[in-house]
């Protein structure tokens, strides 16, 4: 195979995996991903090495190695699906690398996330019926403040995320606010239990995909991508728990 082929194998095997792993991808899917990508472009025992921060990828046989940085990570499961379902079908012959490569270019460009609006809404749903969930007993009383505070809530760490580009700080802040907000409801009679709000409130700020991936990471043998990402989850617990104890400390 020619180097020029060869350059092209690598660079669209970097795009998938830098796609993947900025969208919250376990990092055993990555690899995968990356090793059907490689052997299908023609490169024969493909190596593979990556960490929360960075891939490195290349072949026996060739004297060529790619390495991309990874900044930055979310949670977008609809570029993961697009990624694979591109990657089976280049597997599959059903369609050619510079496809494949245009495709994986589109979908780092163009792939559209939720609205803010519909991430509202549906954080509204959650605390209302997560409160529910985990008090065990049907609180109609507190159901609708324990979704507006959590709704104001993972509103605050969405637009302090963006600011602040400090993703623990912003969570400390928006705890609090979580806190604050459900003692002035009870103060002003609009709800009966802090603690449910509270509880119920906190549920869109619980980075529950994360810790699940750190899990699968650490059960599949990527030591250090799974211990990284629960370090970060529980980091990001610690914040939110701070946040909300702080203010009842004081106020409640």
């Amino acid at each position: 195979m020619d180097k020029t082929r060869t350059q092209q194998v690598l660079d669209t095997g970097i795009l998938a995996g830098r796609i993947l792993m900025e969208s919250g991808s376990e990092m055993y899917r990555i690899e995968d991903t990356l090793k059907y990508i490689l052997h299908t472009g023609g490169l024969t025992k493909p190596e593979i090495f990556t960490t929360p921060t960075g891939i490195f990828l290349s072949a026996q046989n060739i004297d060529i190695t790619k390495m991309a940085q990874v900044t930055h990570s979310n949670i977008n499961l609809e570029k993961v699906n697009l990624v694979n379902a591109l990657s089976r079908q280049f597997s599959a012959g059903e369609i050619t690398l510079d496809q494949l490569e245009a495709g994986l270019k589109q979908i780092d460009h163009s792939t559209r996330d939720f609205p803010f609006w519909w991430k509202l809404l549906s954080s509204f749903f959650i605390s209302c019926f997560l409160m529910i969930i985990f008090i065990g007993k049907y609180d109609w009383l507190d159901f609708v403040p324990a979704g507006i505070v959590g709704m104001l809530g993972y509103g605050l760490d969405y637009y302090l995320n963006e600011i602040l580009k400090v993703q623990f700080i912003s969570e400390f802040i928006a705890g609090a606010a979580i806190a604050l907000m459900a003692v002035g409801f009870q103060y002003l009679g609009l709800a009966q239990h802090i603690n449910y709000l509270i509880i119920g409130a906190v549920m869109p700020l619980v980075p529950g995909v994360a810790l699940t991936n750190a899990l699968r990471d650490l059960i599949s043998g990527h030591l250090i991508s799974g211990l990284t990402r629960m370090v970060a989850g529980t980091l990001t617990a610690l914040a939110i728990g701070g946040g909300i104890a702080l203010i009842l400390r004081f106020l409640a």
